[in-house]
């Protein structure tokens, strides 16, 4: 049975997707029987704690301001837990600092080496001077690569032709997002404050920053004449942009904004959808997406990052080309044109297909899957 370092710099008590993510998996391979030890390089109050917990022990490291500390206290603590109970491999959830990290600590043990690529990995850090530097000689290093999503897959195969390069997709428990009856009178609740009538509601989830292009969105559904045909519900952390349109009642639809709220009020809240907007301009594989659908909410997405693994157009929901205005007003007119009984139809079908094919348990079999292939 393997015994695992898994490396990571999102882990709870820190919040955010990959935290929520990095836990889920976390505990799914425990379950599974594997030996874990996660070693977190933020969230500590002392320089180092270790914390045992069934199937293996949480390390955490406390950032210094010189950013040389933590991780020669972390290959202190990793090469004494070692040499008492060796590990099998090194895990590396996220290629910047936690692969860099993960990868040398490999290196220096003669461990096989994964890297987990999440959307910023690419999208973002790969383009930053230090932490491009880290991303490159993570995945250089690595003996195997999970990715989010198929087209990550096919770019960092181009990158590194050779490599072991597996698509490692989210999974959703989606009994945990069944609607109890005090969801169900939430969910009534909201629907009535927005007081929609005729109008769709569209939901918009989480931290609403650049990327996810809500202003060019609203615009497109401007542009296509479609605003007095939504409502918004809007959970989470807007940017300047986006609530400067939503502040003018002349270019924006009716909203009700919500700040971030615990996850046990979510369900309430994405049934309370009609459809769940995500036009971002790149993605990973966003929580919301799979949160959502799996209560029900038809998406409404761009093509970026897994969302075009996750949708299929027309069937479980309407797929846009990234930054393309156009094709987003009209898969927005398309979304608005279903009838009552169709919308409930492709409800039921989007529930279907995450709970057949994004389930935890797939989610762990395809990061086992990985981890045989590097240390079998």
């Amino acid at each position: 049975m393997h015994r695992l370092l898994w490396v990571t710099e999102h882990y709870p008590p820190v919040k955010g997707g990959m935290a929520v993510s990095c836990a889920r998996v976390v505990r799914g391979l425990r379950r599974r029987g594997l030996s874990v030890d996660l070693l977190a390089l933020n969230g500590a109050h002392e320089p180092v704690e270790v914390r045992p917990t069934d199937g293996g022990a949480d390390l955490r490291i406390r950032r210094d301001r010189s950013p040389e500390v933590a991780p020669n206290l972390a290959w202190s603590l990793v090469r004494e837990r070692h040499l008492a109970d060796p590990y099998s491999a090194i895990v590396s959830f996220g290629a910047s600092k936690a692969g860099f990290v993960g990868t040398t600590f490999g290196a220096w043990l003669d461990l096989p080496s994964l890297v987990m690529v999440r959307g910023n990995d690419l999208d973002r850090d790969w383009f930053l001077p230090r932490r491009g530097g880290w991303v490159r000689e993570a995945l250089s290093r690595a003996t195997a690569i999970g990715a989010v999503s198929t087209e990550k897959v096919e770019r960092i195969a181009r990158l590194y032709p050779g490599k072991c390069v597996l698509w490692t997709p989210n999974g959703v428990d989606s009994k945990r997002w069944e609607l109890l009856a005090a969801d169900v009178r939430r969910r009534d609740e909201v629907r009535s404050l927005l007081d929609a009538g005729h109008r769709r509601i569209c939901g918009l989830f989480g931290e609403l920053k650049f990327k996810k292009r809500i202003p060019f969105w609203l615009e497109a559904v401007r542009d296509a004449g479609l605003l007095s045909s939504i409502a918004l519900l809007v959970v989470g952390q807007l940017d300047e942009d986006t609530t400067r349109i939503l502040d003018d009642p002349a270019i924006a639809p009716r909203s009700l904004r919500l700040p971030f709220l615990p996850q046990a009020e979510l369900p309430a809240l994405y049934s309370a959808c009609d459809f769940v907007a995500i036009p971002s301009a790149f993605e990973g594989m966003p929580n919301v997406l799979l949160e959502a659908a799996a209560c029900g909410a038809v998406p409404l997405v761009s093509d970026a990052g897994a969302m075009r693994d996750v949708v299929e157009d027309g069937v479980t929901g309407f797929v846009f080309r990234a930054e393309n205005r156009q094709a987003a007003g009209e898969a927005t007119r398309r979304a608005l044109e279903l009838s009552s009984e169709q919308l409930a139809a492709m409800s039921a079908a989007v529930r279907a297909r995450i709970r057949d094919r994004f389930s935890p348990e797939r989610e762990i079999d395809t990061i086992l899957d990985l981890i045989h292939r590097a240390a079998p």
